[in-house]
């Protein structure tokens, strides 16, 4: 109820802080879907920006009945725009290429998020929103059907199968024979 009054007030009044407001409560779900798609910290921030923009300008002169579904819509579209401006041939690691592995343990750790990065890239966007959604940002299935416009079901399904081929690549990447 409390959206619906925001939205009335960005709409008619367009009034900033109401803005400000709705924006508040998605904007850690939208740095962090950012920073896993965008290669540098700089072009999260600049894209977070564009999507803030477009955001008030279509909030300002239309209805919404998902606001969290239409950020993410923006979003999916501003990183699409980049990687058509920008055609990387290679994307950088971040900061990782001199710093050196203090532990066993460490490296493990890093392997194992890079096999998650490594899976969660192969994902279609709607896969990889439902990943961050449900397992990121720890979202109920329900939040998360309504933020990507699917049923629970679908949504429950979707996470459970995303889980499922994640845990499979990562135990077949482990029980492979290291090259030495």
């Amino acid at each position: 109820m409390q959206e619906k009054i925001l939205l009335y007030s960005i709409r008619v009044q367009k009034d900033e802080k109401a803005f400000e407001r709705l924006i508040s409560q998605h904007t850690v779900a939208l740095r962090r879907f950012l920073a896993m798609r965008l290669p540098r910290h700089e072009d999260a921030e600049d894209a977070f920006s564009t999507i803030l923009l477009r955001t008030w300008n279509y909030l300002k002169s239309s209805e919404v009945e998902s606001v969290s579904g239409l950020i993410f819509t923006i979003a999916r579209g501003v990183i699409a725009e980049f990687y058509r401006k920008k055609k990387f041939d290679t994307v950088p690691i971040e900061g990782h290429e001199d710093s050196l592995v203090n532990s066993e343990k460490e490296l493990e750790v890093r392997i194992d998020v890079e096999l998650l990065r490594e899976q969660v890239s192969q994902m279609d966007d709607d896969q990889q929103l439902i990943f961050q959604l449900r397992f990121l940002d720890g979202l109920t299935i329900k939040e998360v059907a309504k933020r990507v416009q699917k049923s629970e079901s679908a949504t429950r399904m979707s996470a459970h199968r995303l889980l499922k081929k994640i845990r499979a690549e990562i135990q077949k990447k482990y029980d492979q024979p290291r090259a030495n």
